[in-house]
């Protein structure tokens, strides 16, 4: 008996590649920075070769943070072609709408994926860190003694 044909999309319905990246965004008007690194979870559908961008919400940021891109196919910037996986790559810089996003690492599922495809990921990068969140930890006082020995002088 002949196999049945299952069409692509049923064959990839509900496959996704999950990719970490930043980009890095100048701030003029704060004192404390003068850029932010913008964390970002890339999606990516095998379905429908559709492009979704999330960013961890961070508390008192002063940003708009969540949903990035909403999820639809993005074309590369030559205008004629979509992003297909093998354009994301641990290491590459990606162009979409004008940010250049850095992709650092990519989930288990993915790099399995492209083991099986037999073009493996590079290993992870570390990420650079942020001035803002560096700006937030917090920092021990002067023990109390030192103060009063200062201000006694």
């Amino acid at each position: 008996m002949d196999e049945q044909y299952e069409p692509t999309y049923a064959k990839l319905d509900k496959q996704v590649l999950r990719f970490y990246g930043y980009f890095k965004e100048s701030v003029v008007e704060a004192r404390l920075e003068n850029h932010r690194i913008h964390y970002l979870t890339v999606f990516y559908f095998l379905e429908d070769k559709s492009i979704m961008i999330t960013e961890p919400k961070v508390e008192n940021s002063g940003i708009p943070q969540g949903a990035f891109l909403k999820r639809h196919m993005i074309l590369k910037p030559d205008g004629m072609n979509p992003f297909m996986p093998q354009d994301f790559r641990v290491g590459l810089d990606i162009g979409i709408y004008g940010r250049s996003i850095r992709v650092y690492d990519a989930d288990e599922y993915t790099r399995q994926f492209f083991v099986n495809l037999g073009e493996p990921q590079s290993d992870a990068q570390t990420p650079p860190g942020d001035p803002f969140a560096s700006s937030k930890v917090a920092r021990s006082r002067p023990a109390e003694n030192d103060l009063k020995e200062f201000m006694e002088k």
